[in-house]
C-alpha cells in the first residue's frame, strides 16, 4: 500500500506492508524507496505518525542506499565485455545495436541487442527485460517438474523486480519470483521453486514445512545458505 506524509514541509512517500508481525520495521531499498513493515492491528494514522517522526532519518537512509547503488554501478559498468552471471556461470556481455531488445546466450557470451547500446540505463533495462523472460521460462519448467512431486497446484506465475525477496506465495496459489534467480546456479532456482510450492501445503516455516522441502531436495540447506551468502553477487 502506497502512502505519504508531510514532514517539515516535505512529502515523504513510503510503501506499507502489514502482516502478522509483532514489531515495526523501517527499510530503505535501492530504487524501491522506503518500506514500512507493520502489524495488521496498527492504525494507518499511527503508522503515518511513526514515519513523520522519523522522516529525516528515513530520508537519510534512502540517500545512503541510493549513493551505494550509484557507487556500485560505477564500479561494475555494463559495457561490451562486462561480466554477467547467468545460471551461475560468468559470461561476457556482448552489445549490438538493433531495433528490438533481444538476448541470446552463446557459450560463455550473452549477446544483447537493443536500440541504445551506449546507454547504461538502457543496457541495464534490456538485461533485466531479456533475462526476466528467460527466468519465467525456466521457472515454469521447474514448476511443472516439481508440482506433481510436491502434490501442489499453483495459479498465476509472475516475475518481479523484488528487492528483498526471492519468491512469494499467495493463499490463492499465485507465485512470484525474483528475475535475478536466473543469475544463480540452477540448484538455487530449484530450491526457491520447491520452497514456494511447499508453501501451498504449509503457509509457514514450521518443521513440517522444511520436511516437505527436504523430501524434494535433501541438500536444500546448502543452497539456502548459498543464496544468503551470495545474494549481493546477483546484482545489476
Amino acid at each position: 500500500m502506497k502512502r505519504a506524509v508531510i514532514a517539515g514541509g516535505r512529502r515523504v512517500e513510503y510503501t506499507l506492508i502489514q502482516s502478522n508481525r509483532a514489531n515495526v520495521l523501517f527499510q530503505a531499498l535501492p530504487e524501491a524507496g522506503i518500506r514500512v513493515y507493520a502489524p495488521k492491528y496498527l492504525r494507518l494514522r499511527d503508522v503515518d505518525a511513526m514515519v513523520r517522526d522519523r522522516a529525516e532519518q528515513l530520508t537519510h537512509m534512502q540517500r545512503e542506499v541510493e549513493q551505494r547503488l550509484e557507487d556500485d554501478r560505477r564500479a561494475h559498468p555494463v559495457t561490451d565485455g562486462s561480466p554477467i552471471l547467468i545460471e551461475g556461470r560468468r559470461c561476457a556481455l556482448r552489445l549490438h545495436a538493433g531495433p528490438r531488445r533481444t538476448g541470446r546466450l552463446a557459450g560463455d557470451e550473452y549477446h544483447l541487442t537493443l536500440p541504445e547500446p551506449d546507454s547504461d540505463a538502457a543496457v541495464r533495462a534490456a538485461i533485466r527485460s531479456t533475462l526476466s523472460a528467460v527466468a519465467l521460462k525456466r521457472i515454469r519448467q521447474r514448476l511443472e517438474f516439481y508440482a506433481p512431486r510436491v502434490g501442489a497446484h499453483f495459479g498465476r506465475v509472475t516475475i518481479r523486480e523484488q528487492k528483498s525477496r526471492w519468491g512469494s506465495c499467495s493463499r490463492k496459489g499465485n507465485l512470484n519470483f525474483n528475475w535475478k534467480l536466473i543469475m544463480a546456479p540452477p540448484e538455487v532456482l530449484d530450491y526457491v521453486v520447491i520452497h514456494e510450492l511447499c508453501h501451498l501445503h504449509e503457509f509457514n516455516h514450521s518443521p513440517r514445512f522444511w520436511a516437505l522441502v527436504a523430501a524434494q531436495m535433501p541438500e536444500y540447506e546448502a543452497w539456502k545458505k548459498w543464496l544468503k551468502v551470495h545474494a549481493e553477487d546477483l546484482y545489476l
